[in-house]
């Protein structure tokens, strides 16, 4: 009983000590386990936890991504989507289509060994949906001649229906414009950890 109510004691101190503008917390035990009550802006040990959790799964889940000089992480999906679903699945992993990589011609030749691995035409974060004829990268950099592979003519709007970017396998991997609603394999791009 005595070690309870010191126990009790010191993690009210504990936590009075860590609350910050002066909010009042205390800790008691209830359905048995320790509780927060009140106003702590510090987590609990549950919370940290969980969040220790996340981050070796995060880091368990880049094993299976390449990593790159520049800090990113990049992996090459072979599941044919349009560039929509592709954008989404990236971003539901948090990444993005790769955006960043693309634009560093040392990175480039790097990504571009998976996707050429791969064989197919592949989305790369690069749209003008927004505004037709102004292509940005996913990451938000206004795409310009001088950051943007592209192949020679292009962008071109063939058909006035090409608004996402995509490495094209019969346009030596460089960067073509094309239909985003076809289904084409795409690489994603986790930023540094």
């Amino acid at each position: 009983m005595n070690l309870c109510i010191i126990g009790t004691l010191c993690l009210f101190i504990i936590n009075i000590s860590l609350v910050g503008g002066g909010g009042h917390c205390y800790t008691k035990w209830k359905n048995g386990r320790w509780v927060s009550v009140g106003d702590c802006n510090n987590p609990s040990a549950e919370d940290v936890l969980e969040q220790l959790r996340k981050s070796v799964k995060a880091k368990d889940d880049l094993k299976t991504w390449d990593k790159s000089s520049n800090n990113y992480y990049y992996k090459l999906f072979r599941d044919p989507v349009n560039y929509a679903t592709a954008k989404s699945s990236c971003q539901k992993l948090g990444a993005d289509l790769a955006s960043v990589g693309v634009r560093n011609a040392i990175v480039r030749s790097k990504i571009l060994q998976m996707v050429k691995s791969g064989g197919e035409n592949t989305w790369v974060g690069l749209d003008d949906i927004e505004h037709e004829g102004r292509f940005v990268w996913a990451d938000g950099l206004i795409s310009t001649r001088e950051n943007t592979d592209w192949t020679a003519g292009q962008p071109d709007d063939y058909g006035e229906n090409e608004d996402c970017g995509e490495f094209n396998r019969d346009q030596n991997w460089k960067l073509n414009d094309f239909r985003c609603s076809e289904r084409q394999y795409y690489i994603c791009e986790k930023g540094r950890f």
